[in-house]
């Protein structure tokens, strides 16, 4: 049985968390992996991903390093897998370097979800104070100004009626070989 990695991407309030937890009612063997949870992981040292500073570095290469390595261990026990982070395109190489070995059993995919930033910044106000809209804004425009960079493929869901129409274009992209990583 063959299995994949689906990388989900975008800013945040693009829907990442809620496509992926849509497109996951379609299986049987799922692993999610929230790279923020590992982020969490960090008890003493943390950094904010955006501090810029080299523990932040760090710590963003070892959350990837570890949802690459549980992709990897899971795709093996022949779960499908979904990773969910914002993927600026250094990160993208480094998600597609750490996958390789899967393929082409386990292709690897990423898919962008990038709304228009007012949507994103309306689907985002509901955190409440963990909202930052500046995050939201900063990251919206990093990932915009990075669009030709990125490999795999970028959604704009801003019209999408919910997260499972978001699901099934994310489904079909991947079915169709259009947001292969690597």
């Amino acid at each position: 049985m063959a299995t994949q990695v689906i990388v989900i991407s975008g800013p945040p309030g693009a829907g990442k968390t809620s496509v992926a937890e849509a497109l996951i009612e379609r299986f049987d063997r799922m692993l999610l992996v929230e790279v923020e949870e590992l982020r969490a992981m960090v008890r003493a040292g943390y950094r904010d991903p955006w501090a810029g500073d080299r523990q932040a570095a760090e710590q963003l290469e070892m959350a990837v390093r570890n949802a690459c390595a549980l992709a990897r261990e899971s795709t093996a026990m022949r779960y499908a897998v979904i990773i969910v982070d914002v993927v600026h395109p250094s990160e993208a190489a480094r998600y597609r370097e750490l996958l390789a070995p899967l393929a082409p059993e386990s292709p690897a995919h990423l898919v962008t979800l990038l709304p228009r930033l007012e949507v994103a910044l309306e689907r985002d106000a509901p955190r409440g104070e963990n909202s930052i809209p500046d995050r939201v804004r900063a990251v919206h425009e990093e990932l915009t100004a990075a669009r030709a960079e990125l490999p795999g493929v970028i959604l704009d869901t801003s019209d999408d009626a919910n997260a499972r129409i978001s699901a099934d274009r994310v489904q079909d992209a991947v079915a169709r070989g259009l947001a292969l990583l690597g």
